[in-house]
């Protein structure tokens, strides 16, 4: 086993009285995949030669993307500070070490000759920026979990160097200069407002958190044809001010902008977004599903309000889990009419959204299981252990049943809540009563005692209008849609069923049964452990009058491709004949 949780940073906040949270089951897996990529994975390797080529800057050695100084390096030390391999991160304090001797005297990383001033400023100023961004939260955090002395004088050098350019980058000449470059665009710029309100927690110095304020207040947020992942990034480093100095206006911004977001064409079905706003290109990026996934748990936390937990989970079992490739990268894909296409040359993101991916998992983690005025409430359906000073539970899911084991409790029990999402409803095996959203056990479960929740789970067709139509709704007409079951998005896997895509296959019209029943299928491509939902289905083909059938299946199953197909999940639906 690769994984050891401990008491750390959650979402850049140092935290007190953390509980041990450690995975099971899928999310598990799911982790591991990723940490087994970085650590043994090959093509590329993560060598040390490899990790640091952004801030050595070896001629010799020419990796992508080293003049974003920082970037990958920054990503690699900040995924494995916080979701440590089992020997306690041992490699990655070598390879801290060996970064360090290559900051710049002004506390940059990466080109010396870079001129920052507003006349000057382009796009390998903002590269620069953007990496060393990223290095500053990765060599935060690894000082979160191991404190070395060291290592926070670096990272006050290298805030420093954000300090003394934020005036020039912000000129509205350096700005107008820059603001159409997309991923080397102004974000890189309003991205370090994240790393800043993180160094003033580990410093306490108040001067970082300033710039980070004048910085946020430079935020041009119209989406516009932005890239995403700046955009989504900047947006958590606002709402982290919030969280440090209290101030509304923050939280507000960034409410105003998420509801726009969520209110528009930007924010796909599936759960997340491409990677530019504006229906500019057709990938998405695996850095901003991570980026939105944390944002709408940020939010959650901060607010406590449910339409972001839903949000939450709703990219995290579909958009999020689909950007995971067999290999245990995280990166892109491309998105057509109808789902997911095979993408030339295979977006597998090894130099940011691998890491960023990774990272992403530890906020599901800490947002799955919480503690409230002394009740356990889950809030995500995740299989987890969740250790605390008294109490151990074990929660597993196998898509129809979820149980809480005690393994441990007090001598008065462990009191549980579940929430009630709004895909389906919930039942008990112990008596409950639902407050505030969440079924809550009468009697705090006993030590060694079981708590099942099994489901009922509701399928609804989205179409592109944003209407629902219910199965039992459908008529002899077919309705164009995205069939959602549960939680999860359902659609035809080409490496299931690669007679489905026979041409014609955009007429193809699949037959629903006003029940739907996903038990009663094996699916034809397995999930990453095992089918969590398949639904048999009959259809007729485009080309042809037979009756034909399929399978239906989650479309975060897809990670277990080894070769790039079709996922359909914008398909015809009509009544079963």
């Amino acid at each position: 086993m690769l994984i050891s949780m401990m008491c750390l940073y959650a979402a850049g906040f140092a935290m007190t009285a953390t509980p041990e949270i450690r995975p099971e089951g899928e999310l598990k897996q799911r982790i591991e995949l990723t940490q087994q990529r970085m650590l043994s994975g090959e093509n590329p390797v993560f060598t040390r030669d490899f990790v640091l080529a952004d801030v050595v800057l070896d001629p010799k050695y020419p990796r992508r993307f080293s003049e974003y100084s920082g970037d990958l390096s920054g990503r690699y030390i900040d995924a494995l500070a916080i979701m440590p391999p089992a020997d306690g991160g041992a490699a990655l304090d070598v390879l801290v070490t060996a970064l360090l001797p290559y900051q710049r005297p002004d506390g940059r990383f990466g080109d010396a000759a870079l001129v920052f001033s507003a006349a000057t400023v382009k796009m390998e100023h903002m590269a620069l920026l953007w990496g060393n961004g990223r290095l500053l939260i990765g060599l935060l955090e690894y000082q979160s979990v191991k404190p070395r002395p060291e290592v926070l004088d670096a990272a006050r050098k290298l805030g420093d160097f954000m300090c003394s350019v934020r005036t020039e980058c912000a000129k509205p000449e350096a700005i107008d200069r820059v603001k159409n470059l997309g991923a080397a665009g102004t974000i890189c710029f309003t991205q370090l407002v994240e790393a800043l309100v993180m160094l003033t927690q580990a410093t306490g110095d108040s001067r970082y958190l300033t710039d980070a304020a004048a910085i946020a207040s430079s935020f041009d947020t119209r989406r516009g044809e932005q890239h995403t992942h700046g955009y989504l990034t900047t947006l958590r480093g606002i709402l982290m001010l919030h969280e440090v100095t209290k101030e509304a206006k923050w939280l507000d911004l960034v409410r105003d902008n998420y509801a726009q977001l969520a209110a528009s064409p930007d924010l796909q079905v599936y759960g997340g977004v491409q990677e530019f706003f504006g229906g500019k290109g057709t990938n998405d990026e695996g850095c901003s599903e991570a980026d939105f996934l944390r944002l709408s748990l940020q939010l959650f936390r901060v607010t406590g309000e449910a339409d972001y937990l839903n949000r939450a989970e709703h990219i995290l079992l579909n958009q999020f889990y689909a950007s995971q490739f067999a290999t245990g990268d995280f990166g892109h894909h491309v998105y057509f009419a109808r789902g997911i296409a095979p993408l030339q040359g295979v977006g597998r993101a090894w130099w940011c959204c691998t890491m960023h991916g990774l990272r992403a998992f530890r906020d599901v983690l800490d947002a799955s299981v919480t503690e409230q005025k002394g009740v356990l409430r889950v809030n995500l359906f995740s299989d987890l252990d969740w250790r605390g000073d008294d109490n151990e539970v074990t929660f597993l899911f196998d898509g129809q049943t979820y149980r809480a084991t005690a393994k441990k409790a007090g001598a008065s029990g462990v009191p549980l809540a579940f929430r009630c999402p709004p895909w389906g409803r919930i039942h008990c095996s112990r008596p409950a009563a639902e407050k505030d959203g969440y079924l809550v056990l009468d009697a705090p479960l006993p030590q060694g005692e079981s708590a099942e929740i099994t489901f009922e789970y509701d399928a609804r067709i989205l179409t592109a209008d944003g209407k629902t139509v219910q199965p039992e709704q459908l008529t002899d007409t077919p309705v164009e849609g995205v069939l959602q079951y549960g939680p999860w998005i359902m659609g035809v896997d080409e490496l299931g069923d690669p007679q489905f895509y026979g041409e014609p296959w955009d007429a193809n019209v699949v037959y629903l049964q006003a029940q739907v029943d996903a038990g009663g299928a094996s699916a034809r491509v397995p999930g990453i452990d095992k089918p969590i939902a398949a639904i048999a289905c009959g259809y007729r083909h485009g080309g042809y009058p037979d009756l034909q059938k399929t399978v239906l299946s989650p479309m975060g199953q897809i990670t277990l491709r080894r070769t790039q197909t079709t996922f359909a999940a914008r398909l015809r639906f009509q009544r079963q004949p």
